[in-house]
């Protein structure tokens, strides 16, 4: 669906869902056919309450205005831009060769995880920046209030936020939905869920749960008669959860409130406090509910108190080209079977993801990418480099494995080769080691490219290209750059010749001291670990060394 998200069709569907080609098409969202008894279930329920309030029913309170931007699901209601959309579209961005997406930390939709970039939105905005030709720059938003003001500034192309589709968006461009999920009631196993509703409401609801046939459609159908176990009960949200303002409109329709309490916590934390008995119901989306089941087994994850929120992404009211390329590739994913693909990976595998949270090594959790972060931070100063990108290289060559071996010969952490180990004279074994000497042959190249490659950023990519093939074919693809007058001092020019450097004509260039080389590696590993080195940074903070330590898994 191009344009904007039209309001009505967004209570039509039911279930978390990621929005498969095998659907009946609603007004340009995709629902599943078995889905379609329930859409008539809301819509009679629906009417039924318009009837009850038009026959003399109490009038709900004035409701506040929908808010003309999507929201995060998580985090702080994003507001509208104050600046105007910057004139960046997709020639431009292409012209960069780079798609900046803006973030929010969470478990599912971007994170790190023992030192590797993933989640739902991050694995597919990587798979739509390499399909066309760019590099995916990261950039996490601490406040999610600001998300739509960076985007107009022009500080990102896109916002992958998890955000929930605003049927009055006025101010960006949206999507068309990834997946949906609805708002559900969280409760705990063996608790009181009725203790807040007269033992006439609760023998109703019992003599209902027994009799009626479709047991699981009455219940989504029938969100009053269950909503109202939670009358007179204290209901825990995040102060910035999408939730309150449907928790609210709900009282109208109860014997007495919910106490709506507001706390400084994220959805994960208050389910964690609710499944260790810290309070008594919380509501949250109900994919990522269902994926804390496998870690918390007292959980009860019902019932839904609305319909499912599609989820977006934004970009600029400037950017129809990239908008109009997103929606068409969402599309063939969608086809193709990769959301739903991911969609598994992200929100349904309980146990990967039950892994991934108790890991030590969940950065966006933890602050930690591996067990050898003391080390990088205690030697990054002899090369006088961020200890993130230390990192970032340790995990190209070894995927933070002390043990490694290639098959060229290079050992350990670092990938050592065995003659540099002995010039070095350390044992590439052993991972303090392996860093520190790895840390001096860095400090070596960097020496070695500074009087022609003044630049500190150009001059990282030149060292890292050194260490990975060697300082001699570098050397030949800067001769050959300035041969063909080309900028020797540029890593774009010299990375196309060390590309070249694989032609015979070309490495049989008088200039060429060193022969032939596989070029194309060292740009790629040029390009990889800096792009990890942008993920570590939003994600660690740049810590002074404390002690080295070489432990833990």
């Amino acid at each position: 669906m191009a344009g904007s998200v039209s309001g009505p069709n967004l209570s039509r569907l039911s279930g978390s869902l990621p929005l498969r080609g095998n659907s009946a098409a609603v007004g340009g969202w995709h629902m599943p056919c078995n889905l379609r008894s329930r859409v008539m279930r809301w819509a009679v329920l629906g009417g039924l309450t318009f009837l009850v309030l038009a026959c003399g029913g109490e009038a709900p309170p004035e409701r506040t205005a929908v808010p003309s931007v999507p929201k995060p699901l998580e985090g702080a209601a994003a507001v509208a831009p104050a600046a105007a959309p910057i004139d960046r579209d997709l020639p431009q961005i292409a012209e960069d060769k780079i798609l900046k997406v803006l973030f929010t930390f969470n478990t599912t939709g971007y994170f790190i995880y023992r030192g590797e970039p993933m989640g739902y939105e991050y694995e597919l905005l990587s798979r739509f920046a390499a399909e066309s030709k760019l590099r995916l720059k990261p950039i996490v938003a601490r406040d999610s209030r600001q998300l739509f003001e960076k985007l107009n500034r022009g500080e990102a192309d896109v916002v992958a936020a998890q955000l929930a589709a605003s049927p009055t968006e006025k101010e960006v461009l949206m999507t068309d939905p990834l997946y949906a999920t609805p708002p559900v009631v969280v409760q705990r196993r063996g608790g009181s869920p009725a203790a807040g509703a007269s033992p006439t409401v609760k023998e109703a609801i019992a003599r209902e749960e027994r009799e009626t046939e479709e047991a699981e459609i009455t219940v989504r159908a029938r969100l009053v008669s269950r909503a109202s176990e939670l009358a007179g009960q204290p209901v825990h949200l995040t102060r910035v959860s999408p939730y309150r303002r449907r928790l609210l409109e709900l009282n109208t329709e109860l014997p007495d409130d919910i106490e709506v309490v507001e706390v400084d916590a994220s959805a994960d934390k208050l389910i964690e406090r609710l499944a260790q008995g810290e309070i008594a119901y919380t509501v949250a989306a109900e994919n990522v509910a269902a994926l804390r089941t496998a870690e918390y087994t007292n959980l009860v994850i019902r019932p839904l108190i609305g319909p499912p929120q599609p989820v977006v992404w934004a970009m600029r009211k400037s950017s129809p080209e990239l908008h109009e390329a997103l929606n068409r590739w969402i599309a063939e994913q969608r086809e193709s079977g990769v959301l739903e693909t991911l969609y598994r990976k992200y929100f349904l595998d309980r146990r990967g993801h039950q892994k991934r949270v108790e890991s030590r090594y969940l950065t966006t959790e933890t602050g930690r990418l591996s067990p050898y972060d003391e080390l990088f931070r205690e030697h990054a100063h002899i090369p006088r480099w961020d200890w993130r990108l230390i990192a970032a290289q340790s995990y190209q060559e070894s995927r933070f494995d002390p043990r490694a071996r290639s098959w060229a010969g290079a050992i350990g952490l670092m990938q050592i080769m065995p003659r540099t180990a002995r010039e070095l004279r350390v044992d590439p074994d052993d991972p303090a080691e392996s860093v520190e000497g790895a840390c001096r042959y860095l400090s070596r190249l960097d020496e070695a490219w500074r009087e022609s490659v003044r630049s500190e950023e150009e001059r990282i990519k030149f060292t890292l290209a050194s260490y990975n093939t060697g300082l001699g074919h570098v050397q030949d693809a800067v001769r050959l750059a300035r041969k063909n007058g080309d900028d020797p001092s540029s890593w774009e020019d010299v990375a196309y010749w060390l590309i070249r450097k694989s032609k015979r004509d070309v490495y049989n260039d008088p200039v060429c001291k060193y022969g032939f080389a596989r070029g194309a590696e060292p740009v790629g590993y040029v390009d990889t670990i800096l792009g990890r080195w942008d993920h570590y940074r939003e994600h660690v903070k740049d810590e002074p060394a404390t002690t080295a330590s070489g432990g833990g898994r």
